[in-house]
């Protein structure tokens, strides 16, 4: 079998070369009768797997083919799935580059297909939608994402595209069509011009409680996945003051999915190029998943999918050895090392694991968190999952980062208060890694390391460690 069917789907063995138009990207999820559609590209077509739990997936089925050089959908890119009396229309960006500067063609198209069943479309020949060159550029214009908005009676169609004459690499906006039918469409407005990015690319719109949230994907300085919020459609579209973010720099293309109760985004964790801890992040990996959260002031935030930390159903019998520094404690295990680094290793690391812990630290104390992937008498390996309380960060570090250019820290910005305790909990499948602080995530790569050990370690100050938890599972085919 190729790829992975398991918790992280990818629909072709992670290799060196990698990646390329072999991985996956830009997931467009859809919900149908307790099933969970992912459609995604796939060398340059848009392919889909199923699951009913973002546990265990099928294997990967043709939806939309492309077509040839001479066809507008050469390459198929982007879109969205939306559902109309018995009928599916998918919404889809279609390109082809060697339209680009030709009188009378266009590089980026939106173009439509139908289905009963959602596993056989039919290309409809009659939706054919060229970019609004009257009053937007011609730079992107691609990305339809349909919704149906309540409270303006009309279906959405947002679009990615560019305003005209506007400042480099600020140009990006989102613009709006409309149709009470889905057959019959009207251009209707520009929504959302921050004049921050060069591409708004991947959107989705949603409503939880009263609030609305518009989530696009950025490439101007680092993949990203951002969101905003307003209590209308029509805006204004606020952005979160601490964070937009939903998780680092390797998690981007994310959109949501309900199934009436739950809401769920669906995004990829990109590869490394080569497999090499100190290459750069490229376009396409594996599948991510986290569950959305609204906070009480209106914000998003992530926690791990319950049937993913379910599915880790084997406990692991802690076997403690205290390597620096003072522990003491079982079920509350105390930490405490007030000038420098002390750790506690707790177990041996299967390939698929699931760690947890509640953390309460003194005032003062420089960090705290999970050692992975431990080896060596003198701890020449290891991976942490770290926390940072007084910087209120939430970072993941290795041992392999020496001498070369790193790109960047992985890390996200987390509010932490002194006597309320953190939950700290990790997924590890692999070379990847899932760190959740409360509801803030961080996804990263190791890929230079065995499985080899885990604990827990404090700097500089003191911390007390409950409901410490590891837990495996049945391994992935990776």
């Amino acid at each position: 079998m190729k790829g992975s069917r398991h918790i992280f789907f990818m629909p072709e063995k992670e290799r060196v070369p990698m990646p390329g138009t072999d991985v996956c990207g830009d997931f467009m999820p859809f919900y149908h009768e307790g099933v969970y559609y992912l459609f995604y590209l796939y060398k340059f077509c848009i392919y889909y797997t199923t699951t009913k739990d973002f546990v265990s997936y099928t294997d990967p089925e043709p939806a939309l083919i492309c077509g040839s050089p001479e066809d507008q959908h050469w390459h198929i890119g982007t879109g969205s799935v939306i559902h109309r009396d018995g009928v599916f229309h998918f919404y889809f960006s279609a390109f082809n580059e060697g339209h680009k500067d030709i009188e009378g063609k266009f590089e980026q198209v939106l173009m439509r297909a139908t289905s009963t069943d959602l596993r056989s479309w039919t290309f409809d020949p009659d939706f054919f939608v060229t970019p609004d060159v009257e009053h937007y550029g011609n730079l992107h214009w691609r990305d339809p994402h349909a919704f149906w908005n309540e409270e303006a009676g009309f279906y959405w169609l947002a679009v990615t595209a560019t305003e005209k004459d506007e400042l480099l690499h600020r140009s990006s906006c989102t613009h709006i069509m409309t149709s009470p039918d889905l057959n019959e469409w009207t251009h209707s407005k520009k929504l959302y011009a921050p004049r921050m990015f060069d591409s708004q690319e991947c959107h989705d719109f949603f409503k939880i409680g009263d609030k609305w949230y518009m989530i696009f994907s950025n490439l101007t300085r680092w993949w990203e996945t951002r969101y905003r919020m307003s209590d209308s459609p029509d805006g204004p579209w606020i952005t979160p003051s601490f964070d937009d973010m939903f998780d680092g720099r390797a998690f981007y293309a994310a959109k949501t999915v309900t199934d009436g109760e739950r809401h769920y985004l669906v995004g990829w964790q990109g590869i490394r190029m080569n497999m090499d801890d100190n290459a750069k992040y490229q376009w396409g990996g594996s599948v991510l998943v986290h569950e959305l959260v609204q906070r009480p002031d209106g914000t998003l935030g992530v926690m791990p999918v319950p049937a993913v930390e379910q599915s880790f159903d084997r406990p692991l019998v802690l076997d403690p050895e205290v390597h620096l520094g003072e522990w003491s404690g079982t079920t509350r295990i105390t930490g405490i090392e007030r000038y420098g680094f002390g750790w506690q290793e707790l177990v041996q690391l299967p390939q698929q694991a699931l760690l947890q812990v509640d953390v309460d630290w003194k005032p003062g104390t420089g960090a705290f968190g999970w050692m992975l992937h431990t080896g060596g008498d003198k701890l020449e390996q290891w991976c942490q999952v770290r926390i940072e309380p007084e910087r209120g960060r939430l970072l993941f570090d290795r041992s392999n980062k020496f001498h070369d250019d790193y790109h960047y820290i992985e890390e996200r910005p987390i509010s932490l208060k002194a006597g309320e305790p953190v939950r700290i909990k990790v997924i590890i499948s692999g070379n990847i890694i899932v760190a959740y602080a409360n509801d803030v995530a961080l996804a990263a790569r190791a890929y230079d390391f065995p499985t080899g050990g885990a604990g827990l370690f404090i700097e500089n100050g003191e911390a007390v460690f409950t409901n410490v938890e590891i837990r495996g599972n049945v391994e992935a085919t990776l």
